[in-house]
């Protein structure tokens, strides 16, 4: 198994401008059709990087389940994506440490958790027919539903930045949320497959 590094390199690239550029806006309440289209042109101009983690899960969730490159060379993904995120979140803090407080922690409500497997499915149907820019437009249409699918790097970096003792429950709802929406996509693609 060999990394590729332009792909490592897109993927912190790519992680570090939605960090900034979609991401911080967000929560700043910025318009979101402007949020939308820069997350388009971040995912059309990284092509071949998943960026936002939702999309490594869901490769993952939807390739060979049994496949140890998979699991690595997207857990490398991961990894990037958070790499990104930090280095955005470093130079917008100019490096001081952030206030970061993580939700609670093992808390389950089944409905979040439905809503995330449809949320799921459609942008996974999206994401595998459509180009770059729609699937940006239909990641912020169910933004509310997908949890830490779309800053779940961005939570990681800022835990590790704010020194609170969070990071297993990041990392936790992190990877569950991850889990959950390729769980979608890949029940999306079963129903596809058996039309």
């Amino acid at each position: 198994m060999e990394m590729d590094k332009k792909v490592m390199m897109s993927e912190v690239g790519g992680a570090f401008v939605v960090s900034w550029l979609v991401l911080t806006p967000m929560a700043a309440g910025a318009d979101m059709l402007m949020t939308g289209l820069i997350l388009a042109a971040a995912m059309t101009a990284m092509a071949g990087a998943h960026i936002l983690p939702m999309f490594t899960w869901m490769t993952i969730m939807t390739g060979d389940l049994q496949d140890q490159d998979n699991w690595i060379n997207n857990g490398m993904r991961l990894v990037a994506q958070i790499v990104g995120a930090l280095l955005a979140i470093i130079m917008m803090t100019e490096g001081e440490t952030t206030d970061y407080a993580a939700g609670d922690m093992w808390g389950f409500d089944l409905w979040p958790v439905l809503t995330m497997v449809a949320a799921g499915a459609i942008i996974g149907a999206v994401h595998s027919r459509c180009e770059a820019w729609m699937t940006a437009l239909v990641v912020l249409a169910c933004v509310g539903s997908i949890g830490m699918g779309m800053n779940g790097a961005h939570h990681m970096a800022s835990t590790l930045m704010a020194d609170s003792g969070n990071i297993v429950h990041t990392l936790s709802t992190w990877a569950l949320d991850g889990a959950v929406l390729g769980l979608g996509a890949m029940i999306g693609a079963k129903i596809d497959e058996n039309l």
